[in-house]
């Protein structure tokens, strides 16, 4: 996979999702033990340009390491001398008096000291106190960013199991609406929407309670400027519907083929008006 155009191999799918959302947004998310509460919250640690720096090339340097027989960082063609010292240097201390290394290859012995502590503390976190739709709308976040993964886990079962293949727009579809069932209640496949022509269009998922409409895409080779043109017609023709105040599109591009995803996401995401009703279009890129 290829973020910060640096091709990643052999990283787990937590630092995956971690760097893509870097690349978006220059933040990452997840779960802390917040004392004063004395409970879990979703939190959100945002990253200086340096510090984003950094971690890719932390990280960068541990898909080598993952991806060779090396033992010691140092001996990894590509890493850089300062992380291989770090990373085979590492010592960790466990709560029960136990030393773990040198060597001790995590995550941590590789983006040093600073980081770790950004990434492992909630010195800057922010906790993320969502209710109603803001929250509905978080989980679609977190369930479409968990789909790479999912897809790929999917089509590579353990041995003596049937594989579960995803292929096509309607399995994105289901597999999306069992994620999402959890969350809101009223969720359901294929929602109705009158076309002017006196037509009807189907959205994949539909929630009254959120107020919102899912459009699945599976981009295929050579395809991608016709799935633009459907999504373009997708905008006028959803925002009549009563419960579109949130569109969102889940582009999966299985081909690769989107040239600059990001982009992509920038450009279609943002507030709409057609024929005086205002509405949000969210829109999410990702492989598979």
């Amino acid at each position: 996979m290829k973020i910060f155009e640096y091709e990643f191999k052999y990283l787990d799918d937590s630092h995956i999702q971690d760097l893509l959302s870097l690349e978006r947004e220059n933040a990452i998310y997840t779960e802390f033990w917040i004392d004063g509460l004395e409970d879990f919250r979703h939190v959100r640690i945002r990253f200086t340009k340096d510090e984003v720096a950094e971690y890719v090339r932390s990280a960068k340097a541990l898909d080598l390491f993952l991806g060779s027989d090396a033992e010691w960082a140092r001996d990894v063609v590509g890493i850089p001398s300062d992380i291989a010292l770090r990373a085979d240097t590492y010592q960790l201390h466990t709560i029960h008096g136990e030393v773990l290394g040198p060597p001790h290859h995590s995550f941590v012995a590789f983006c040093g000291p600073e980081l770790a502590s950004l990434i492992c503390s909630n010195a800057r976190s922010e906790v993320l106190e969502e209710h109603g739709i803001a929250a509905f709308l978080s989980t679609i976040r977190r369930a479409v960013d968990a789909l790479t993964p999912a897809i790929r886990c999917f089509a590579k079962r353990e041995r003596g199991l049937a594989a579960w293949p995803i292929t096509k727009e309607d399995d994105v579809r289901d597999l999306l609406y069992v994620m999402l069932r959890a969350s809101i209640s009223d969720i359901k496949r294929e929602e109705p929407v009158p076309s002017r022509a006196g037509a009807s269009r189907v959205a994949d998922l539909h929630s009254s309670l959120a107020k919102t409409l899912i459009e699945i895409k599976w981009v295929r080779a050579g395809r991608w400027r016709r799935i633009l043109d459907e999504i373009n017609i997708d905008i006028q023709t959803y925002s009549r519907h009563l419960d579109c105040h949130y569109l969102v599109f889940v582009i999966i591009d299985a081909a690769r083929t989107i040239p600059d995803p990001h982009f992509v996401e920038r450009e279609l995401t943002g507030c709409q008006k057609i024929s005086g009703r205002t509405f949000q279009v969210i829109a999410y890129v990702r492989g598979c």
